[in-house]
This record gives structure tokens, sequence and C-alpha cells, in this order.
């Protein structure tokens, strides 16, 4: 089995037999896209939610104008594998404690020693979701009902923080059970169009972090996950070109059971994950993988967050 797999087997035994009370005795059996009565689909999304935060993430989302990933985002998905809901499970209780984000930042560069208000969101905090900026200006991304989380490049989690007097970006790409196996094996054809094409190419050329392949078309950059990760290095490229900070660290979190996204041989390089992307990068210290578990531990060793941390432990 896949870990995808295993993940909605496991969520679905949750729900039915272990711990129904995480899910607000929700019954399953909720709608995703077109299909409808999937076990591992709440009726409820709001049932997906850290309880405690359910309060405060529906008015945040709201009041900075966010999609919810699914089939309907003005509501958060019912999808028990959704890695959106899982990020917000593990980070938003945390988004108004300093200190609780300074150990976050710290997990990811031990240099860390202070955090800022990231810029753009409605309310005080200090972890943006769904993170955008001037996405029209920086990136060249100006489609039609472009907002944050959809129809441009967003960024999971955002922090700003401070290095020794100067501050650095720590963009946080989320990743829960995907793999994106599909496809791989086939031809290598260009997998974002055109209009793609056009809008990043140039960015990539002149990027002093990226890369440049005498094919740009055809290399992993138009190609998932790297596509992802490819475009959210350019925005904050591009913010750190502008002033707003002085370097950035990227960051991608992902389950290390996950191999089916972390250990599968690529079709562009016959190597992993991460050792195909760091291959793309000119200054490979910019960017870092971490396991959901290390968040899970910085969590755990926080002062009144025991009932985040029993959550996490029961729900994944």
């Amino acid at each position: 089995m896949t870990y995808k797999e295993l993940e909605r087997k496991s969520q679905v035994q949750k729900l039915r037999y272990k711990h129904p009370e995480i899910y607000n005795q929700d019954k399953g059996g909720g709608r995703f896209d077109e299909y409808e009565s999937l076990s591992f689909v709440l009726l409820d999304g709001l049932n997906n939610l850290y309880p405690k935060t359910q309060s405060q993430v529906i008015p945040y989302f709201q009041e900075n104008e966010i999609a919810w990933w699914g089939y309907d985002d003005k509501v958060p998905t019912g999808h028990m594998l959704s890695s959106q809901i899982q990020c917000l499970n593990f980070l938003f209780a945390l988004r108004s404690d300093k200190s609780a984000v300074l150990k976050l930042a710290q997990l990811f560069d031990a240099e860390i020693d202070d955090i800022l208000p990231p810029i753009g969101d409605k309310d005080s905090g200090y972890i943006a979701f769904e993170f955008i900026y001037e996405n029209a200006k920086l990136l060249n991304e100006n489609d039609y009902g472009a907002k944050r989380g959809a129809y441009c490049t967003s960024i999971d989690a955002f922090i700003i923080a401070k290095r020794k007097d100067e501050k650095v970006l720590l963009p946080i790409e989320w990743k829960y059970t995907e793999s994106y196996l599909e496809g791989l094996n086939k031809a290598l054809e260009p997998r974002k169009g055109k209009t793609r094409q056009e809008r990043y190419n140039q960015l990539i050329r002149n990027s002093p972090q990226l890369k440049s392949f005498d094919d740009l078309v055809h290399s992993c950059y138009f190609f998932e996950p790297f596509y992802e990760l490819m475009r959210q290095t350019l925005m904050v490229e591009q913010m750190v070109n502008s002033g707003i900070a002085n370097d950035f660290l990227h960051i991608l979190v992902v389950p290390s059971e996950n191999k089916d996204l972390l250990g599968n041989n690529y079709t562009f390089t016959n190597d992993d994950l991460q050792t195909t992307w760091r291959n793309c990068l000119s200054d490979q210290s910019k960017f870092e993988v971490i396991d959901s578990k290390q968040i899970r531990q910085v969590i755990e060793n926080l002062p009144d967050y025991s009932k985040l941390t029993d959550y996490l432990n029961l729900r994944y």
C-alpha cells in the first residue's frame, strides 16, 4: 500500500472506531469534488480542524480573503488527508504566541533570535497562512480570480524572523500524503502550459538561487512538486531583492514515512526529491526538509500546549 492509502485507512479507523471524539462524532461519508459518500471525507469540514482553533481559523480565512482547498473554497474541506488542514492543525494555535513561533523557527535555524509580524495579514500574529505578496508585480501572476490560496503562488505558512539583526523570510511548504506518482514515468512532456513558461522562464534565468538549464521547458521546474518549490523560491528571492528582508530559508515539511514523495526516483535525474531539488539550487543551505514529527516534538516541549499535543498524537 502507498503511504496515502495507509493514512487514509488509519484516519477512517480513528473516525469510526478509535477516536471519533476528535472529529466531533462526525460520521464521514462527505463529498469531495464530483464524488459523494467518501469514507475519508467528513460531513462538516469544521470537524477537520483542531477544536480550540475553529473559532479563530474561520474568521482568519474570511478576513484575509483566503480560499480553502477543495471543491468549495469558502469552507474548510472535510478531506481528512488535506495538507492545508494538517498545516493549520499543527501551526495555527501557535501563531499569536511569539515565544512558541520563535522555538519553531529555531528548529529551522538555531541562530534565529527574534520573530516579527508577517506582512499582509489583517490581524495580529506571527505566522501567516496561504501567504502571497505582490504576485502580479514580482511573479507576473495576473490570472483572473487570483487571491490567497487560489490561482497564484501561495505559501502554506510564512514567518519573518531575525538572525543577528538581519531579517530572514521563512516560507514553509507543507506536504502530507502527496506523492505525484502519476505521470512520473511517462514521456517528459511539459506539465505546465505556454503561459507558465513565459511567466517564469526569464525569472529563473535571472535567479541567483535557481540554476538555469538549457531546456527549461522539460526541466523539473515545470513538474510537481518542483513547480511549487520553484515559484516559492522566486517569490521570496524577489522579496529580498525588493528590500523586504536580507535572506530566506525555504522549508519543506513532509512526513519521513512518505517515501512515495521523498524516495521516488524522479524521471528527470533518477534521484530522490531532496537530491533532485538541491541540484537545482546554487546555495543549498537556503533549503531544508523537516519531518512533521520534528515540529510535533517542538510543540510537545512548549508550555501550555498539552491539549494540542494530545490532539496531534491522536489525529496524526
